[in-house]
């Protein structure tokens, strides 16, 4: 059985992540993660965004309407409106 973390939607999520932070680009929205994994819709993309969190793969620090995600194995950050 596949983890709910290790699915092909969460992969995506993630690598979307990994790219901007390597890039230095803004963190993606919750719309954008969602179309990422191929749904639509900001709950989507928070819920991608909790699975990975629990997971361990990313950190999310949150403050003033602004979220940092970490990727934890990389100690890569990305910034952006918490949307």
């Amino acid at each position: 059985m596949i983890r709910r973390t290790e699915d092909s939607s969460d992969t995506a999520a993630f690598h979307l992540l990994k790219s901007s932070a390597a890039r230095g680009m803004p963190c993606p929205c919750n719309d954008a993660i969602a179309a990422a994994i191929g749904r639509r819709g900001p709950a989507s993309g928070a819920s991608a965004l909790r699975r990975l969190e629990r997971s361990g793969a990313i950190s999310i620090e949150r403050a003033h309407g602004w979220r940092t995600v970490t990727i934890t194995e990389f100690g890569l950050t990305t910034q952006g409106e918490d949307a």
